[in-house]
This record gives structure tokens, sequence and C-alpha cells, in this order.
């Protein structure tokens, strides 16, 4: 199940992305930070957490400035083991609806070009996102950023 991230949902959240052991200290702080700020004011961004039983997933997403209806998927997240079970295809459908209703045209997703990241880059060309640019040495020396895009449309 997807939901609208909450202040109820914060805690447990936090919780388990801290006991996934998928972020580093730095990563956890922005993690919380972000989410924190989110939630006092929105200001236009979109957070979702998908739930079995308790979360098990995040997205969260924020619109371009300087830009007409582009959005930047800035995370997304799901537990160790459930990669291949559809907690990421359903977040990220989520997301590509409420753009869909709000008039948003292009989504757009970072990530690193080093092998640590194949399974991601892997996920999102299956989700229908494009390799539109590389950045060579953007993250570090031999760490390209890939930039991907997929337009948001009815399907």
């Amino acid at each position: 199940m997807i939901k609208e991230t909450t202040v109820d949902h914060k805690d447990k959240l936090l919780s388990t992305i801290q006991a996934s052991g998928q972020f580093d200290a730095d990563g956890l702080e922005h993690f919380r930070h972000t989410l924190e700020e989110h939630l006092s004011d929105p200001g236009g961004a979109l957070w979702f957490t998908a739930f079995e039983g308790d979360p098990v997933g995040v997205a969260y997403c924020i619109p371009e400035p300087v830009s007409v209806g582009t959005w930047t998927l800035l995370m997304l997240w799901v537990e160790d083991g459930l990669e291949e079970k559809g907690v990421g295809l359903a977040l990220v459908a989520r997301i590509e609806r409420e753009l869909l209703e709000m008039g948003a045209r292009l989504l757009v997703v970072e990530t690193s070009g080093t092998g640590d990241f194949d399974f991601a880059r892997s996920f999102y060309e299956k989700s229908g996102f494009q390799l539109e640019a590389t950045l060579r040495d953007f993250f570090d020396v031999d760490d390209d950023k890939l930039i991907y895009i997929k337009p948001v449309k009815r399907r």
C-alpha cells in the first residue's frame, strides 16, 4: 500500500531506514532533515511511503526551479529483499499519477555510473526512463552522474 508520507510515519520510517544499513551517518542525517523540512512545510515536494505493515519503501520528488513541469526524483528507497516485488514500481507509478494530475511533463532521476548502482540503472530503464546525459567524473574520478528522463503521460 502506498500512502502520502505524513508526520505519523516519520519515526517508523526513520528507524526502518536506519536499520536497513543502506545509509551512512551523513545520508541518514540528510534524509531526516529533508523529511522533517517537508513535514513542517511541504513546499510542493511529493513524499510517498510504501507499507507492508511497516514502511518498506519511500519516494521523494521535487519540482525543478526555472522549468515548466519538470520534476526530479531525488530518492527512491526500497528495503533489501523487496527490490523485485514491485515496491519501487508502485512508488514510481504513484508519483507519475500525482504529477500527471498536476500537469507535469517530465520526470528526471540522477544516479551514479559505478557498478554499485547497476541495479538502480536497470530499474530506471525497466521503468521507462531513458538515459539522457552523462556527466563524466561528476561525483569523483571514474564516478559519472547519469541523468535519466521520463515523459509524464497517460498510459
